[in-house]
């Protein structure tokens, strides 16, 4: 012991008291638990003290950093980039070919070199030709079909209707459909007008009866134009007129030869110059037609010859009243 310690004991012994111990750190921790020395402030526990003081305050703490985007991100977002580039690039390049070949088809390509006429009886092919609004060397895609089709069937009456197609390269083909049914009208200096079943008129004034044609009795045009529909002076009529005209048609009545109308519940036909057909309105025609076809032919079977008027304003009672 040395000569303070040495000191200091005398000196303590003189008081009754012990001299203090010197503990080794790991003594102190070991006490540090203990109730006497718990109001001593350990080591540890300054240090911890100081740290927390020397804590930055909320004012004092740095702004955390953005964050970085990660390079899967950034690829995907170049991807889609260069995507978009090109969607763009292909779009603008085939607007741009579309109209190439637009403006060469209309100026180089396709020009009409033929025209082939086909269905045609009435006229010859050079009579068509000289009335279609289509030439040779105009575009094949320029033509206006509708207005063709028109400027026949007006100016060549005989025309029931037009059909006209394109075959690339260079070909417009006309397909002519002709009036297949004639009706005629008896004028006042007895001569006939020609209309077809719609009423266009095709000649005002023919001398004869043409084969086949079916009167259309007690009736009288008021205008009759070549390529035009008739005017009739009875205009209300003209509709029952035509709804008989137009089931002749799509029955295929062969042996009719006459119609006519008196007004809107006096409807008449007539079979084979002979048997007149009463029809009354032009309700249900079909179903009265049938009725009183079937019954002409029983009526045929025993008097094939028999003139008179077959009562069919009704397809379930049919009765015949010969004259």
């Amino acid at each position: 012991m040395s000569e303070e310690y040495r000191a200091l004991n005398r000196e303590l012994g003189n008081f009754g008291l012990e001299p203090p111990k010197i503990y080794k750190n790991s003594e102190r921790s070991s006490l540090s638990g203990d109730s006497e020395f718990s109001d001593l402030p350990s080591f540890s526990k300054r240090g911890e003290r100081e740290t927390r003081d020397r804590r930055p305050q909320p004012s004092e703490r740095r702004a955390p950093q953005s964050r970085k985007t990660s390079p899967s991100k950034k690829k995907d977002k170049r991807k889609i980039s260069k995507l978009r580039r090109n969607i763009i690039f292909y779009s603008a390049l085939t607007v741009a070919i579309t109209a190439i070949v637009v403006v060469l088809s209309l100026t180089v390509l396709f020009k009409i070199h033929n025209i082939n006429v086909k269905g045609n009886v009435v006229y010859s092919s050079k009579e068509v030709l000289a009335v279609l609004p289509i030439q040779q060397e105009e575009n094949l895609f320029l033509i206006n079909k509708e207005k063709a089709a028109e400027k026949l069937e007006e100016n060549l009456p005989y025309i029931y209707s037009v059909e006209i197609e394109r075959k690339l390269p260079s070909t417009v083909v006309v397909k002519i459909t002709e009036t297949l049914q004639v009706y005629y009208v008896v004028n006042e200096d007895k001569s006939y007008a020609y209309l077809d079943d719609t009423f266009k008129v095709l000649e005002p004034h023919g001398s004869a009866i043409p084969e086949g044609s079916i009167e259309i009795k007690k009736a009288k045009l008021k205008n009759a134009v070549s390529g035009k529909t008739a005017e009739f002076e009875k205009d209300k009529t003209v509709d029952n007129l035509k709804k008989l005209a137009g089931m002749i048609k799509e029955l295929e009545l062969d042996k009719i030869t006459a119609i006519y109308s008196e007004d809107i519940n006096n409807n008449y036909m007539v079979y084979d110059k002979r048997i007149t057909y009463k029809l009354g309105t032009v309700d249900d025609l079909e179903r009265k037609i049938y009725a009183a076809l079937t019954a002409t032919e029983k009526l045929n079977e025993t008097n094939p010859n028999a003139k008179g008027e077959m009562t069919a304003t009704n397809d379930k009672q049919v009765y015949f009243t010969e004259k």
